[in-house]
């Protein structure tokens, strides 16, 4: 079998396996502009709700990205091609497309969390003083002077 007959044998995988990245990748992105606003709304409830979802989609999107390095491998030079195609260069754009929604997030998120240790740190300091406060707050004896 030349490498020709390799890669046409192969080649239903290789789109396959590109066009499931390419539509998990689209719903990755709609997911990271669903988290980008919703940081900027300050709902970090669902912030982590949309975060729980990316990580079920990155699992998969790891399981494409194995499959191909192993078909890349197995076929050589014979996989460029394929790998080449639209549906790969569309891959690509959406993957800019997603990290620049991260960008967009992550401010937000970082002071977002400086903001909370900065409370927490505060409250820690509130309750240290309070208690400071009322470990002084014992009777002290005072020495009374009873010819008045």
């Amino acid at each position: 079998m030349s490498i020709t007959d390799s890669v046409e044998a192969h080649i239903d995988s290789i789109m396959e396996i590109l066009f499931a990245q390419c539509t998990d990748l689209e719903a990755l992105l709609a997911l990271a502009r669903k988290e980008a606003e919703a940081a900027e709304r300050e709902d970090f409830q669902e912030v982590l709700g949309l975060v729980s979802q990316r990580a079920t989609l990155g699992d998969r999107l790891e399981v494409y990205h194995r499959q191909l390095a192993e078909l890349r491998a197995g076929l050589g030079e014979g996989a460029a091609a394929a790998l080449s195609s639209p549906v790969a260069a569309r891959t690509a754009s959406i993957i800019t497309a997603i990290k620049i929604e991260d960008a967009r997030s992550l401010p937000v998120l970082h002071a977002a969390r400086n903001e909370a240790l900065a409370r927490a740190v505060g409250a820690a300091n509130a309750r240290r003083n309070i208690g400071a406060y009322r470990s002084n707050d014992r009777l002290i004896p005072t020495a009374c002077d009873k010819r008045i």
